[in-house]
C-alpha cells in the first residue's frame, strides 16, 4: 500500500541559516537570484557591472544544496536551490535555508516555484508585519505545503526534470533550426540581387511609402473613431505581434490614410538599435486596424515588386546595412526618417524569381512555425503534468 502525502509546514522541513562569510570571501561565488532562472552567477547575469559590495564578508553564505531567495521578491517567484559552486553567498536582505533529509530539494524546488506557492507568497506579503513587501523566514515558514513520501518525490523530479530536457532539446534545434533559415535566406537574397545584370532602383519607385497617426493628436474631435493600431512593440524582427493592440482616436476623414491592408510591409523607425528597420508583413487579421507615425507603411506595387520578397530583402544583412548607414545614431539609438526609406536600395528582380525566393523563404518560415507549436506544446503538458504531480492527482510508480 502507498503511503500517503501529509501537509506540513515549511517551517517543520526547513531550517534558516544565517551564517556569514567571513574569512571564506574569497572562495564564495556571489549569486543573485532571479524570477526565471532561479539563482545564476551575479557577475556574469549583470555582464557589465558589479551590483554587489567590495567587502562581502557581511554576506550570507550559500552552501550546495542550500535556498535563497530576494526576500523582497519573493512574490515574483526569485528563489533558487544552489547548485552551481561548492561555496557561494547572496546579499544581506536574502532569506537563505536549508531543507531536513525528508525532502528532495529538487522536488522542492518545484513547489516553491508552483504556481500555488506564489499565490502563497502573495497572502504573506499583504500580511507582512512590517508592511514592506517583504516576505521574511518567520512568515515563509509557516507556509503548508503537501509533501509525498522521499521515494516519491525523487521520482517526480526526474520526470519533470525529464520533461524539462526534452523542451531544452527542442530549443536548441529550434535555434540551430534559425541559424540555418537565416543563412539560406541571405543566400537567397545575394543570389536575386547580385550580379552584374541586376539593376537597381530606389523603393518609392516600387512602392507607396507613408507614416501613421500621431498620438496624443486633440484634433480629432467630436466626429472621432476609436480604432485599434500598430505601434513599435507589435512589429516585431520577421513578424507582427498582436498580442496587445492598442486603441487610438482618430478623426473619419483620417481612417482611410492611416489604415492597413493585407500586403503592406511594415517597418520600425528605431529606437534601439535592434528596432532600425526592423519589421513583417501584415496580413490583415485585424480590419480595419491602422500604425502609428513611429511605422512606416510600405505598400508595393503589385505589379513590380512582391510584399514577402521586399520584406525579406529589407530584413537582410544587405538591407540593414542601408538602415544602419543613413541612420541618426547616439549611444544605442538609431532613427530613419520616411525620406530615407523611401531612398532606400532594392534590385529590380523578375516576379518570377521573387515568387521562387519567397516560396522557399515560407518554408523555413513554415518549419520554424512547426517547431514553436511543438515546443509550445511541450510546455503546456509540462505545466499540465507539474499542478497533478505536485499535487498528487497523478502519483508516479516508485521502486519502493
Amino acid at each position: 500500500m502507498r503511503k500517503a502525502w501529509k501537509r506540513v509546514p515549511l517551517g517543520a522541513i526547513t531550517e534558516e541559516q544565517s551564517v556569514r562569510v567571513g574569512d571564506l570571501a574569497d572562495e564564495a561565488v556571489v549569486l543573485s537570484s532571479t524570477k526565471h532562472h532561479g539563482l545564476v552567477r551575479s557577475d556574469e547575469y549583470f555582464k557589465n557591472r558589479q551590483i554587489y559590495s567590495d567587502d562581502i564578508s557581511g554576506y550570507k553564505l550559500v552552501r550546495k544544496g542550500w535556498f535563497a531567495y530576494a526576500t523582497n521578491h519573493l512574490t515574483e517567484g526569485s528563489i533558487g536551490l544552489q547548485e552551481l559552486v561548492d561555496l557561494a553567498c547572496v546579499s544581506p536582505i536574502y532569506t537563505v535555508f536549508s531543507c531536513s533529509p525528508e525532502v528532495d530539494e529538487n522536488f522542492m524546488y518545484r513547489v516553491l516555484k508552483s504556481d500555488k506557492l506564489l499565490s502563497d507568497y502573495g497572502l504573506h506579503d499583504q500580511a507582512s508585519v512590517d508592511r514592506r513587501g517583504a516576505v521574511r523566514y518567520r512568515d515563509f515558514k509557516q507556509i503548508e505545503v503537501s509533501l509525498p513520501p522521499l521515494t516519491e518525490q525523487r521520482r517526480i523530479a526526474e520526470v519533470l526534470d525529464e520533461m524539462d530536457t526534452q523542451i531544452r532539446q527542442s530549443l536548441t534545434r529550434q535555434d540551430k533550426l534559425r541559424v540555418v533559415a537565416a543563412a539560406e535566406t541571405a543566400a537567397l537574397m545575394r543570389s536575386a540581387s547580385e550580379g552584374e545584370s541586376v539593376e537597381w532602383t530606389v523603393l518609392e519607385a516600387v512602392a507607396h511609402i507613408s507614416s501613421g497617426v500621431t498620438l496624443g493628436n486633440d484634433e480629432a474631435g467630436d466626429g472621432a473613431v476609436v480604432l485599434p493600431y500598430l505601434r513599435v512593440a507589435n512589429v516585431q524582427d520577421g513578424y507582427i505581434d498582436t498580442s496587445e493592440v492598442k486603441t487610438v482616436a482618430v478623426r473619419s476623414s483620417d481612417v482611410d490614410r492611416f489604415s492597413l491592408a493585407k500586403g503592406d510591409v511594415l517597418l520600425t523607425e528605431g529606437g534601439d538599435l535592434d528596432k532600425l528597420g526592423r519589421g513583417g508583413v501584415w496580413d490583415g487579421r485585424i480590419d480595419p486596424c491602422l500604425h502609428q507615425n513611429h511605422v512606416f507603411k510600405v505598400r508595393c506595387h503589385p505589379a513590380v515588386y512582391r510584399p514577402d520578397f521586399l520584406a525579406s530583402y529589407l530584413a537582410s544583412p544587405r538591407g540593414k546595412s542601408y538602415f544602419l548607414s543613413v541612420a541618426k545614431q547616439t549611444t544605442n539609438l538609431a532613427s530613419i526618417n520616411s525620406s530615407q526609406v523611401k531612398k532606400t536600395p532594392v534590385p529590380i528582380v523578375p516576379l518570377e524569381e521573387q515568387e521562387r525566393v519567397v516560396a522557399s523563404v515560407t518554408e523555413w518560415k513554415e518549419q520554424l512555425a512547426s517547431a514553436s507549436r511543438d515546443i509550445e506544446k511541450l510546455r503546456l503538458l509540462r505545466s499540465a503534468l507539474l499542478d497533478d504531480l505536485l499535487t498528487g492527482r497523478v502519483r508516479v510508480p516508485t521502486n519502493a
